[in-house]
C-alpha cells in the first residue's frame, strides 16, 4: 500500500466516530442525580442539589466527563450509563 494512502487510512480510523454525540436527559436509578447531554459536547451534571457545565467525549464504549475536577468515565450500555460506586443512569 503506498505510504500517502496508508497515512489517510489512519487518519481516517483515528477520527472515526470523533463527531458522534449523545443528546437528551439521563437520570439516575437510585438517586437524584441528572446528566444532560447537548449535542455541542456539553453535559451538565446535576447532584446534590448544584448543576455544572462539563463537556463530554465518546468512544466505542464509554463516555468521558470532564469536568473542573477531573474526568469520569462511564461506560455505555445500550440506554443506561454506568458510573462509579454502582451509580446508574437511564435514558428519559
Amino acid at each position: 500500500m503506498p505510504r500517502n494512502a496508508l497515512l489517510a487510512l489512519l487518519l481516517v480510523l483515528a477520527t472515526a466516530g470523533c463527531g458522534a454525540r449523545l443528546s437528551g436527559t439521563y437520570a439516575e436509578e437510585q438517586g437524584d442525580g441528572r446528566l444532560e447531554f447537548q449535542d455541542d459536547g456539553t453535559v451538565y451534571v446535576t447532584t446534590f442539589g448544584g448543576t455544572i457545565a462539563c463537556t463530554y467525549e465518546l468512544d466505542d464504549t464509554h463516555v468521558i466527563v470532564k469536568g473542573p475536577r477531573g474526568s469520569q468515565v462511564l461506560l455505555r450500555d445500550g440506554e443506561r450509563l454506568q458510573g462509579g460506586l454502582g451509580a446508574v443512569f437511564v435514558k428519559q
